[in-house]
């Protein structure tokens, strides 16, 4: 659905997006919060951990029960390791001249992306043909892939079994490492914000008093969205948008803008617009409580993107991340070792070296 256009996205959009829509993600939360409890009664007062290798793991277990309805045991690993060499070479390309060379020009880096989705799709295409294989099975639940199988277009057409690959490979490679990268930030952020975390914790004890966090609890976590929304404000995972094309003429800044010409959009550069937010280097929380003084002006934050090809897991990303750290803040501070990170702009904005922090518990 990513690289479809026109009537072929349309379509393949309505047959995604009943998979992720609220109802359905109230039914993923209950896992998240497994997961995240479970992850956490590993951790050890005083350990020594690297926060984005923690996150990663944590995340990638929740999309892999969540899309395939448990666990897929060799495969994780094989996928992972997959999906972190193509995100690398993607990354990467984006920042080069190869970005600008023919598709046909397979260079060492391409050479090495293409070896890498082969692995994806093969590993997801087995999964699927041991499900289809399998039958439907109740007791396995209502999980991503189910959805994808059953869905059906106006016309009662399936998604073809490759377009079921596709999209499963989607959900699972950008529905793990951008929240895992999301929460990266967050607890670094975090540890430098003394009052914030503060605050955090006084409204885990007064919401949740102890107990493990639910869905119906994300609308009343104000404060612990507002730290996540803040997060992805200062450190937007996807700080690049994919182009897309000027089918009109524009004028963009006093620059003309004619038709046909290839548009960027850079959650970074705009969330850290003073025009929109003041003092915008500061971690601010407070800027998204619905009575604060200056509100936040329409479309200058957008990290899922906007519009009608905003990001379909946004609802997903947020609720998962709001309860993560619900959990895991209750139970644990993280307290990132000094010093500032360097963000590394690859497919993703993540640091350029890992963040060692110490695990303390709250």
């Amino acid at each position: 659905m990513l690289l479809s256009r026109g009537a072929d996205w349309q379509r393949k959009r309505a047959l995604v997006q009943p998979a992720v829509r609220p109802r359905q993600v109230r039914g993923y939360a209950a896992t998240m919060v497994e997961c995240a409890v479970a992850h956490a009664d590993g951790w050890r007062d005083g350990r020594r951990v690297d926060v984005m290798g923690e996150m990663n793991a944590l995340t990638q277990r929740i999309i892999v029960r969540t899309l395939f309805g448990g666990d897929v045991g060799d495969r994780d690993r094989a996928l992972a390791d997959a999906v972190a060499v193509a995100q690398r070479e993607i990354g990467a390309e984006l920042r080069s001249v190869s970005l600008f060379l023919p598709g046909w020009v397979r260079t060492p880096a391409r050479r090495r992306l293409l070896a890498a989705v082969a692995t994806i799709d093969a590993e997801v295409g087995r999964l699927i043909g041991d499900r289809t294989a399998a039958g439907t099975d109740p007791a396995r639940g209502d999980d991503l892939l189910a959805r994808l199988l059953e869905a059906r277009d106006d016309k009662g057409r399936p998604l073809s079994p490759r377009e079921v690959r596709d999209e499963a490979v989607t959900l699972w490679a950008a529905g793990h490492e951008t929240t895992a990268t999301t929460l990266t930030w967050t607890w670094y952020l975090l540890s430098r914000s003394p009052q914030a975390r503060d605050r955090l914790s006084e409204e885990l004890a007064r919401v949740l008093g102890g107990r493990p966090p639910g869905y119906d609890d994300y609308e009343r976590l104000h404060w612990t969205r507002q730290v996540v929304k803040e997060s992805l404000r200062v450190y937007p995972p996807a700080w690049t948008i994919s182009p897309a094309v000027a089918h009109e003429g524009a004028t963009l800044g006093g620059a003309p803008v004619p038709v046909g010409t290839t548009v960027w959009c850079s959650p970074w550069t705009t969330h850290r617009d003073p025009r929109w937010f003041p003092d915008p280097e500061a971690f601010r929380p407070e800027r998204w409580d619905p009575d604060a003084p200056t509100a936040v002006p329409d479309h200058a934050w957008f990290p899922f993107g906007g519009g009608r090809r905003a990001c379909l897991g946004a609802r997903f990303a947020l609720v998962e991340a709001t309860l993560l750290i619900a959990t895991l803040a209750q139970r644990f501070h993280l307290h990132v070792d000094p010093g500032e990170p360097t963000p590394h702009p690859g497919i993703l904005l993540q640091p350029a070296e890992p963040l060692r922090a110490t695990l303390r518990t709250s």
